[in-house]
């Protein structure tokens, strides 16, 4: 009996389970194979042609945002129209509002700055006095064209500056420093910095913005000043804790100089805030000299007492240096501030050179908005006051 299942038949195995799966899997590795066969065949890369395609609709895309950007950033500025040829390259026209209010290097810095890191190339083409125009180029290929429609009336180009400085020649240069940057981040501060002409700003140390506006300054390619606090001859000052005097020992001195450059890191030179006492001293603009020439900086002579020695001795020391010919905004009054703009361009023009100062006041800012444009177009080159150092 113990041997007796042996005589029992086994009943038979089903392995249809094992068979169904099988043939499922087998299926689906054919449907795979089948469609990547199909997708191949419809899909055939064709590198040429989609890398045209990405080209032309990029192209498109860049031309009507710069279009858009141009009206922004220059409200003097119409759009008129944009016109494609069968070529792709486009003809961008635009018409001026006011000739007076602009010049043709600030469209072509415009360009050249929106569509250098594209690769493209800018070149103002000469061309008759009722329009500018500018080709955009790649690779020896002109991709579009921005005309700048002038207007018949403009041509005259009627100036607003006096007839003596109205067209001069030999491009005699002036500079203009703003001083009092750093007591505040207002609507006229922003408006020096977004000036399109070449200024100088002074910025005082050991006020509430005194680095971060030097920081913008930088950032905007405007050279900055430390514009150093000194003593009246009455020996006053706004500027207690920073201010330069004769009292002070030479370590003292040093030390409100070094603290000055901390607050203003991005200085490159010095002029003197108040100062008709400080730059008497000859041990003052000593010390003052002193910290200049290690720093390889220079300075600049606010000249607010005829008596100051300040330009005398730093050329004694070898450091470079000038002095103001024009205080702009003594009286603060628009006209006022106009005539004395002139009398400096007037300098300029019979000199070479001249150095102006103003400080940051709304009518200021309106005087120079208004007249700068005009002396640039004139003949006058408008240059940071480092250029006229020596």
């Amino acid at each position: 009996m113990r041997y007796e299942y042996y005589k029992t038949p086994l009943p038979p195995q089903n392995n249809n389970p094992n068979l169904l799966k099988l043939i499922f899997a087998s299926l689906i590795v054919v449907i795979i194979i089948v469609w990547v066969v199909i997708w191949n065949s419809t899909n055939v890369y064709e590198p040429d042609e989609i890398s045209e395609q990405a080209f032309y609709e990029g192209y498109f895309t860049l031309s009507t945002r710069l279009d858009q950007t141009l009206a922004r950033r220059f409200p003097n500025l119409d759009f008129v129209d944009t016109r494609f040829s069968d070529d792709g390259r486009g003809t961008h026209t635009f018409q001026v509002k006011d000739r007076k209010r602009m010049r043709p290097s600030e469209i072509e810095e415009f360009l050249e700055s929106s569509l250098g890191g594209y690769g493209f190339l800018v070149k103002q083409e000469p061309t008759g006095g009722d329009y500018w125009e500018y080709q955009i180029i790649s690779d020896s290929t002109v991709w579009a064209l921005y005309r700048i429609q002038l207007g018949y009336e403009e041509v005259a180009n009627v100036s607003i500056l006096p007839a003596d400085i109205s067209k001069v020649t030999g491009r005699p240069r002036l500079a203009v420093i703003i001083d009092d940057f750093g007591y505040s981040m207002n609507e006229t501060i922003n408006g020096f910095i977004s000036l399109n002409e070449k200024f100088t700003a002074a910025v005082i140390p050991g006020r509430p913005y005194s680095t971060s506006v030097d920081e913008r300054l930088k950032s905007r390619g405007i050279e900055s000043l430390i514009h150093m606090p000194m003593i009246t001859v009455t020996n006053a000052t706004s500027e207690p804790d920073y201010a330069l005097s004769d009292d002070l020992s030479e370590s003292e001195i040093q030390r409100r100089l070094r603290r000055a450059k901390k607050d203003v890191p991005n200085s490159i030179g010095m002029n003197n805030h108040q100062g008709s006492g400080g730059t008497q001293s000859v041990k003052v603009m000593r010390e003052v000299s002193e910290f200049l020439k290690s720093q390889d900086m220079f300075f600049v002579d606010s000249r607010t007492i005829a008596a100051s020695v300040g330009e005398k001795v730093a050329k004694e020391q070898e450091v470079p240096t000038e002095s103001r010919d024009v205080f702009l905004d003594e009286v603060d009054d628009p006209k006022a501030i106009a005539g004395e703009l002139f009398r400096l361009a007037r300098i300029a023009k019979d000199r070479g050179e001249a150095i102006g100062i103003g400080h940051c006041r709304p009518h200021t800012l309106t005087a120079l908005k208004k007249y700068m444009p005009a002396l640039a177009e004139a003949g006058f080159d408008l240059v940071p006051v480092s250029q006229l150092v020596n």
